[in-house]
């Protein structure tokens, strides 16, 4: 009996808390028992336990933790094969130097026959002028070569704190120029902190 009344109470609550959510209110509404209240609010907090866990609130342990994870728009690329194209999605990773940038790309691909290409992060410091960037050699299957689960870092990525824009583009795999190929640009604005 104990357990249904924890089970009804923790209903009610749920029901006035979406009640409230939508703009209404509800009144006349009374929980009588307090320990059915009390299992609610430890069900609810093991819930978005679960919840945090499984979304995962998780981000490299050295990061700084005031530089946030920030989303590029898609990057629309024709590469080169058979009707080959790319969407290249890309967020930032917080590094543990600060003023550092890093870039977790991911690339969905389709096509036949799709040969390699670059892809390369742009970035401006928009406080200090300083402009730079790196790219990494893509695969005809839409994997990054030479990074660790597709986390673009290295010497090209030290815009220092500040402002950063930065541009996700796609180029030629051809030496000694990479040009751009046909593509829609993927864009972030950072704020990195000293």
């Amino acid at each position: 009996m104990t357990r249904v009344s924890a089970t009804r109470c923790h209903i009610e609550t749920v029901t006035v808390v979406n009640e409230r959510r939508a703009g209404r209110e509800i009144q006349g509404m009374s929980l009588k028992s307090t320990q059915g209240q009390r299992v609610s609010v430890q069900v609810g907090v093991a819930a978005a336990a679960a919840v945090a866990a499984l979304v995962g609130f998780s981000s490299p342990a050295a990061a700084l933790p005031s530089d946030q994870v920030v989303q590029f728009n898609p990057t629309l690329a024709r590469t080169p094969g058979i009707g080959c194209a790319a969407i290249i999605n890309a967020e930032t990773v917080p590094q543990p130097q600060a003023g550092q940038l890093g870039v977790r790309v991911k690339i969905v691909q389709t096509g036949q026959s799709c040969e390699g290409y670059r892809v390369s992060v742009r970035w401006k410091n928009l406080d200090t002028g300083v402009a730079n960037g790196q790219s990494h050699k893509v695969d005809g299957n839409g994997v990054v070569e030479h990074a660790p689960d597709g986390v673009i870092t290295g010497m090209g990525m030290a815009p220092g704190p500040g402002r950063v824009e930065a541009t996700i583009v796609a180029t030629s795999d051809t030496y000694p120029n990479h040009h751009d190929l046909e593509q829609l640009s993927g864009m972030a604005w950072i704020t990195l902190n000293a």
